[in-house]
């Protein structure tokens, strides 16, 4: 296995609609760092987990989800799981205070022997409203 098929494995387990808890045990290293946009980054996997469970409970619809590009690079033969990934996504939700979002994002992350040890978000949170926009501010 190499990083490609570690990245194709993420994308396919994505797809089975996992709990934020089995994605981020399965794919990330305890002590990650995550980073949206120029905020300050999240160290560890608790924090990155309560923030998503916070977004996932305010998502009444989801409208889109669609994966674009997908970019893998830096792995060797001697560190087949060590490298980069970029993964495009489409996304359209309605929240559950009734607002209609769609977030065009660029996940680049980082791979350390087949998890995740860093990854950064690129998006543009203009169309962030409502309780979306409160969630989306914290670290």
């Amino acid at each position: 296995m190499n990083l490609r098929d570690r990245v194709q494995e993420l994308l396919d387990f994505q797809k089975t609609n996992p709990t934020v808890e089995e994605s981020y045990e399965r794919f990330y290293e305890e002590n990650v760092v995550v980073q949206e946009n120029l905020q300050p980054p999240r160290v560890g996997r608790a924090l990155s987990i309560e923030r998503q469970r916070q977004m996932n409970a305010n998502v009444q619809d989801i409208h889109e989800f669609k994966i674009g590009a997908v970019l893998v690079d830096g792995f060797t033969e001697d560190h087949p799981l060590d490298g980069h990934s970029v993964i495009e996504m489409h996304i359209e939700i309605t929240t559950m205070d009734g607002y209609r979002i769609r977030v065009e994002e660029l996940g680049l992350q980082t791979w350390k022997e087949g998890r995740i040890v860093h990854e950064r978000y690129f998006y543009d949170p203009g169309n962030f409203q409502g309780k979306a926009k409160e969630i989306n501010a914290v670290h």
